[in-house]
Order: C-alpha cells, then sequence, then structure tokens
C-alpha cells in the first residue's frame, strides 16, 4: 500500500478559488474519499465546470436553519470546508453525473465571488493540521490509543497487512484521526466541529472521548467505500 498523496503536490495547481458545495449533512476529511450523485442544475453546471478546469470544489457543510435559503447562494454554510479534487466522473445519459472527490485539505472561507453562474464560488485559504510541541511519548500513546480504537471499528481488516502497516507507520496522527471519524456517524453540528479543528491533540482527545463504550454509534454499516450521496 502505498503512502498518502502529497496534499502539497495538489495544492501547487490550486488557484485560491473554488466552487462550494453546500450540503446538509455529511462531511468529506481531507485525504479521504466521497461518493457523490450530482442531479441539480445549477450543481451538474458546477461539475461539468470543474471537470473542463483543475477538478477542484470545496464541500461545504450547511449550517441549521439553511431550509428556506438552501436554493439561493445565501444558505449559511460553517466557515472551514474541505478542498478536494474530483477523481473520477461519470456522466449519465440525462446529465447527472456520479462523481468521487477525494479530499486535499481543510480550508478556511475568505470571501465569495460575485458570479453570474447558478453555483457558488468561493476564495479559500488552505489550512494544515497543528501538532503542538509536546513530548514524544504523548504522541506514541496517542497512536496507540488511536490504532486500538481502529482495530475496534474495523475488525475485519485485521487481515490486510498492508493497511495495518499504513495505519502502524505511515498515516500522520491528523490523518488517522479523520479516518476514524469519518467511520462514525455523526450530527451535523459534530461533523462541523471536527473539521474545524485543526489541533491534532484537541482532535485526537475529542475522537477518543466519542470512541469510548458509552458511546453508541452503529458499527455494522461503517464500512467502505461509502455509498452515494445526493445533493
Amino acid at each position: 500500500m502505498s503512502a498518502p498523496f502529497d496534499a502539497d503536490i495538489c495544492l501547487k495547481q490550486f488557484t485560491g478559488y473554488a466552487p462550494l458545495f453546500p450540503l446538509p449533512n455529511g462531511v468529506l476529511f481531507p485525504h479521504l474519499v466521497v461518493p457523490l450523485h450530482i442531479f441539480e442544475d445549477r450543481y451538474r453546471e458546477m461539475t461539468a465546470d470543474t471537470l473542463a478546469g483543475d477538478r477542484m470544489i470545496a464541500l461545504a457543510m450547511l449550517r441549521p436553519g439553511h431550509d428556506e435559503e438552501y436554493a439561493s447562494k445565501a444558505a449559511p454554510i460553517y466557515p472551514t470546508v474541505c478542498l478536494g479534487q474530483i477523481v473520477v466522473d461519470e456522466e449519465l445519459d440525462d446529465g447527472r453525473y456520479n462523481i468521487i472527490v477525494r479530499g486535499i485539505c481543510r480550508a478556511q472561507v475568505i470571501d465569495e465571488l460575485d458570479t453570474d453562474g447558478s453555483y457558488r464560488v468561493a476564495h479559500l485559504e488552505p489550512v494544515k493540521d497543528v501538532y503542538p510541541q509536546e513530548s514524544p511519548d504523548c504522541w506514541e500513546e496517542c497512536r496507540a490509543k488511536l490504532i486500538d480504537a481502529f482495530h475496534r471499528r474495523f475488525p475485519q481488516l485485521e487481515s490486510n497487512l498492508d493497511l495495518q502497516r499504513a495505519v502502524r507507520d505511515e498515516l500522520s496522527l491528523g490523518v488517522l484521526c479523520d479516518l476514524l471519524c469519518s467511520s462514525l456517524v455523526l450530527t451535523p453540528a459534530d461533523s462541523a466541529e471536527v473539521l474545524m479543528e485543526v489541533d491534532v491533540r484537541r482532535r485526537c482527545r475529542w475522537l477518543l472521548h466519542r470512541l469510548k463504550p458509552t458511546h453508541s454509534h452503529p458499527t455494522g454499516d461503517s464500512g467502505f467505500p461509502p455509498e452515494f450521496s445526493v445533493n
């Protein structure tokens, strides 16, 4: 199994601007993938334009109370998004699309452009994970706890030696946290909270708290790949 892709290489072609794809639920984390089914006219236009360009879009989460403004460009979103790149695309006969988006990095919405298009475009500032200064023992303890949590969440993957090696040796703590977060059934508010958390120490503590047995979360349907989401 190869190491995770290099986000810095992807960002070299990023112009600083990307279409916004607001979703009412579900979240994309950096280094992970999400399948999407595109059927609304405005997002068909967005997908066609994106595929003709750098293939980058930003998945945003809609804030509570967005219902009345969902069809407009004014629907409220959380300020942290996941900048991603379309890595697989299929255009259907009726103009709909099935796409798979791979997360590149977290990003902050600086502002939105006033465009004539039907979809939203934002000026984005990529954000990297922050690793506070801690002793090596602290980070090793965090990694050990996360790996143990990974094994408990995905017991069916115990026989995959390549995956186990990647989890043990290759994945950064930030990516490992995001991988485990993606396996949980989170509320939109929780998804927004963990996406906005760039401090890996706090993200790790938040996740380990959520993974305690006292928190109920279904495990039978948390496999890979996830089912297609719809816009």
